[in-house]
């Protein structure tokens, strides 16, 4: 098995397009969500969003962009700052201009909507003025799979690539297959991460009737946490193997060093039984990377937000954790972007791989976060010398995951 490393980072997230602007917001300890002003919000719970300034798309030329959805859109953008972040996107065929390099080059991505921006409009227009209005673009636009394939397209890429559709723990599941095709040598180059844009009217009605949104305010692990804000963006991360990311010149920024991934049945996922396959996969992933639970630099929570998951997630925790369950920092990124659904996990990821290069914990962006046992960061960063991080994810289907990450 060879060591999985990260080489390039590239994120499109609300009031942050690069590292520095999403630890600046991480560390202030405020939050990016507004008042949607995208559509009339009143009539749905909570009625804030993350949302990704136009501007972050313009590097996309305007006859691109307009045959995808703004999910896919803002997957693009991050993989064009990833590649650059590698020092991959200068070479014409991307990772190389060989056709064994590109035949070598993947890309795991994973979201849990897909996306709706030119559907919805296309679906109003063919029910006013008939089928003249509906877009040409709308049979790929939306599909859950339109950034892989996009992706893939720009660059030529022709390695092994999937699309991961699990709820919340989507793009944690994506990451950590994704580094297991380059361990197992399947792969060279990987391109892995998620995108989310459920910012339009009908999408946000899925989260809406879902019962997840709150009403005020997202404070994961606060008294009366009722569910989370969503947040639209992208994350992609450049995986390589270490031995020809060094031979290439490249900076490897961490190790991926570890993956598991769990299943609880039906709404148990949220509950007793969640818990314990929690407590489970997150041991099995801290195994795998050979980091003893109380060694641990920080935890990336789930954070769904509402008391009775939260309180599961805890109890999760403590089993893993034991002794030093008050010990190890635990944040998330969440309250500070928004939930980003399917990419949020690999939002806490880019977390965690900054707290492992900066040196320091960022606070939870809820003033009241607070577990009985952990040790929640809020209000400041908390300087410490983070060589691991955990990231938890779980989504409603049933899905649990977790990744550990290693300094190098």
């Amino acid at each position: 098995m060879r060591k999985v490393v990260i080489t390039g980072v590239g994120l499109v997230l609300p009031s942050a397009g690069n590292t520095e602007e999403f630890w600046d917001l991480l560390t202030s300890g405020r939050t990016a969500t507004t008042p949607i002003d995208r559509f009339p919000a009143g009539e749905y719970a909570g009625g804030h969003a993350g949302v990704v300034d136009d501007t972050a798309l313009s590097a996309i030329p305007l006859r691109q962009r307009k045959r995808m959805d703004r999910f896919c859109a803002l997957a693009m953008a991050a993989a064009h700052s990833a590649l650059d972040d590698a020092g991959l996107a200068e070479e014409a065929g991307g990772p190389s201009e060989s056709a064994a390099a590109v035949e070598r080059t993947g890309v795991y991505l994973g979201n849990m909507y897909g996306g709706w921006e030119i559907t919805e409009p296309s679906m109003r227009k063919l029910c006013q003025i008939g089928y003249g209005g509906v877009s040409p673009y709308i049979a790929s636009a939306w599909f859950p799979t339109a950034p892989q394939g996009q992706i893939s397209i720009n660059w030529g890429f022709k390695g092994f690539s999937k699309t991961v559709a699990a709820d919340t723990a989507s793009g944690s599941v994506a990451v950590g297959y994704a580094a297991r095709a380059v361990a197992e040598g399947r792969a060279d180059v990987m391109l892995a991460g998620g995108a989310e844009a459920p910012v339009t009217p009908y999408t946000y009605t899925f989260c809406h009737t879902s019962g997840r949104l709150t009403d005020g305010e997202y404070r994961p692990f606060g008294e009366g946490a009722d569910g989370y804000r969503v947040g639209e963006g992208g994350v992609v991360f450049v995986l390589e193997a270490e031995e020809s990311a060094l031979a290439r010149g490249a900076r490897p920024l961490a190790e991926i060093a570890g993956f598991a991934t769990g299943h609880a049945v039906g709404d148990d996922v949220f509950g007793t039984a969640g818990a314990e396959v929690m407590a489970h996969v997150a041991a099995t992933a801290l195994k795998e990377a050979g980091v003893e639970a109380g060694e641990l630099g920080v935890v990336g929570l789930d954070a769904q937000g509402e008391s009775a998951a939260d309180a599961t997630e805890v109890a999760a925790l403590r089993t893993l954790l034991g002794d030093a369950a008050g010990q190890v920092p635990c944040t998330t990124a969440k309250p500070a972007t928004g939930h980003l659904l399917g990419a949020a996990p690999v939002v806490d990821l880019l977390a965690g791989l900054l707290a492992i290069r900066k040196g320091a914990v960022p606070p939870v962006a809820a003033p009241d976060a607070a577990a009985t046992g952990l040790d929640v960061v809020t209000g400041a960063a908390r300087e410490r010398a983070v060589r691991s991080a955990l990231v938890n994810a779980r989504g409603a289907d049933g899905t649990v995951a977790a990744l550990a990450l290693k300094a190098i």
